[in-house]
């Protein structure tokens, strides 16, 4: 990938796709800080497999669904949630 700019485009198209299913997980599900939205867990999944896959073409190791949630956590009530969102996941995917 090579530049945090790509890898966040990257990323956003990602979480873009993931969120437009939304109304196909309207169940509630465990997640790190109890129960919430099936969709939120399945869009979490989709961006630490993303993070990973483009760790994996830079041949870094692969992160914990731990580290996407605690960039998560940073995006979390922002009017701007998805673009941090996703740039917080480049950031842990280029390092």
């Amino acid at each position: 990938m090579g530049s945090l700019k790509a890898a966040t485009n990257v990323l956003r198209a990602t979480l873009a796709i993931a969120q437009e299913e939304r109304p196909q997980r309207p169940d509630l599900v465990d997640g790190p800080d109890g129960p919430e939205c099936e969709w939120a867990a399945y869009e979490r999944a989709r961006m630490h497999e993303t993070v990973n896959a483009i760790r994996a073409e830079r041949g870094l190791p692969a992160v914990s669904v731990e580290d996407v949630v605690r960039v998560e956590r940073l995006a979390v009530g922002h009017s701007d949630y998805s673009s941090k969102f996703a740039f917080y996941c480049a950031e842990l995917a280029e390092k």
